[in-house]
């Protein structure tokens, strides 16, 4: 199908994305903010390890929205596979929003968390939750209209 083919791109140029902020855009950042303020050196790698870790629930979402997308190229939308991968994703999502928040406060304490980075972190936790109560909902009717489907099918 043509619309699955879309989002089959949009997935994977969000994995690029991902991969460039990961790799390349955060490393540059990261050492131009240390050359800036060296005395926050010892902070890069733990922050670079931290971006790392968190990409882990963001390219498992990916790959589980790309299982989604080959089953609606199957004509096969409405199944139960796809209300539970809509509930991880849910979860992986919620994952990452904890995770952030944890940040959040971890940076607090240390008296670290600059007002760029506090609005950087509440736009992911927003974000990442958004997504959580969006994939759970529709998970919640996926699996409706695979009852209903299951149960047109058994009528006929």
């Amino acid at each position: 199908m043509e619309f699955s083919k879309w989002l089959k791109g949009i997935i994977l140029f969000a994995a690029l994305l991902g991969a460039a902020l990961c790799f390349l855009i955060a490393p540059e950042l990261g050492k131009e903010a240390v050359q800036a303020n060296p005395e926050l050196s010892y902070l890069l790698f733990p922050c670079m390890a931290f971006l790392w870790v968190t990409a882990i629930p963001f390219y498992l979402a990916l790959w589980k929205s790309w299982q989604i997308c080959r089953e609606i190229a199957k004509d096969n939308s409405f199944c139960r596979k796809n209300g539970k991968r809509l509930r991880m994703i849910g979860g992986l999502a919620l994952s990452e929003s904890l995770l952030y928040f944890a940040a959040a406060v971890i940076l607090l304490t240390m008296k670290l968390l600059h007002p760029g980075i506090l609005l950087l972190i509440l736009f992911i936790t927003f974000t990442g939750t958004s997504a959580a109560i969006v994939c759970a909902a529709l998970s919640h009717l996926v699996e409706k209209a695979c009852d209903l489907k299951q149960e047109n099918d058994l009528t006929v």
